[in-house]
């Protein structure tokens, strides 16, 4: 039951990140950055883009990695390191964009996978 929900939720963490990478381009964000120098709009839509990859990248492994602990225990550790990451950017989320709720269910969604996965 537990394989499942970790599953599960890194299923909904790479989801998070595909939203991240599309809503980098919405009218929400891109507007916000049109007071910028154009090197600093390049330069946060690059952080925003990578933010998102990091989501998709890791929820990924953790999801791959959790059908291959069985034949291959050593990837326990790296699927520790993961979700530790995955902790520290949901963290990370929450505090720095406190009032956007995206961030909170991201935060949460981090939290559960690092207690998931972490024992």
């Amino acid at each position: 039951m537990k394989n499942r929900f970790i599953k599960i939720n890194s299923i909904a963490i790479a989801i998070m990140g595909v939203v991240h990478i599309i809503a980098t381009f919405t009218p929400l964000i891109n507007k916000g950055l049109d007071v910028l120098p154009q090197a600093k709009q390049n330069a946060l839509i690059y952080m925003s883009l990578m933010c998102g990859m990091l989501l998709i990248v890791l929820g990924s492994y953790v999801l791959w990695a959790e059908n291959k602990i069985a034949e291959f225990p050593k990837l326990k550790s790296t699927i520790q390191m993961a979700s530790m990451l995955l902790l520290i950017d949901g963290i990370l989320a929450v505090t720095l964009m406190f009032h956007n709720p995206f961030a909170w269910a991201l935060g949460l969604l981090c939290a559960a996978e690092f207690l998931l996965t972490v024992k």
